[in-house]
């Protein structure tokens, strides 16, 4: 009778990261495509599908290959015994919030929150360090993305709700 599930932790993460980028693959045919772009050779489907496969090989790769221990005989709670879940999973909460919001507050707002909620459940405490990393950054990938590939971003929800735009 076996004990437990024993795999070494780059197997594990590499099960992980094989099962993410197939369902990231899989969920890039819903990307729509313009009629023009459906004869392109690059379309807004090409990078993640590319990503996607490039993740699968990469795990598939890892998990063919010996593990770093040959023993291989720690458990999977061994394994990730001392990792701190709590953090993890409070950023994985933050980014889903943050997509549920970037609708309603737009970019800019959503992700200053962001990264101030991320910065405040990683340690930081100082405010004036968290604002001044956030907002620059911010505004910095807002003009990169805005003005210099010409990609539309939308102010958010809120602002027309209130008239301002």
């Amino acid at each position: 009778m076996m004990k437990g599930f024993f795999m070494a932790r780059e197997k594990v993460g590499a099960l992980v990261i094989m099962l993410f980028s197939i369902a990231y693959g899989s969920m890039a045919l819903n990307i729509p495509l313009s009629f023009l772009a459906r004869n392109e050779f690059f379309t807004s489907r090409t990078m993640p599908y590319a990503l996607a496969v490039l993740g699968i090989v990469i795990a598939l790769m890892i998990l063919v290959m010996p593990t770093a221990d040959p023993e291989g005989k720690r458990s999977l709670k061994e394994e990730t015994h001392g990792m701190d879940w709590k953090t993890a999973i409070l950023l994985v909460i933050g980014m889903i919030i943050y997509g549920l919001v970037m609708k309603w507050l737009g970019f800019m707002i959503s992700s200053i929150l962001f990264l101030l909620g991320g910065f405040y459940v990683l340690g930081e405490r100082r405010i004036k360090r968290m604002l001044l990393a956030s907002i620059p950054l911010v505004i910095l990938l807002w003009f990169v993305m805005s003005s210099l590939l010409g990609v539309y971003i939308a102010p958010g929800e809120i602002f027309y709700i209130l008239g301002v735009i």
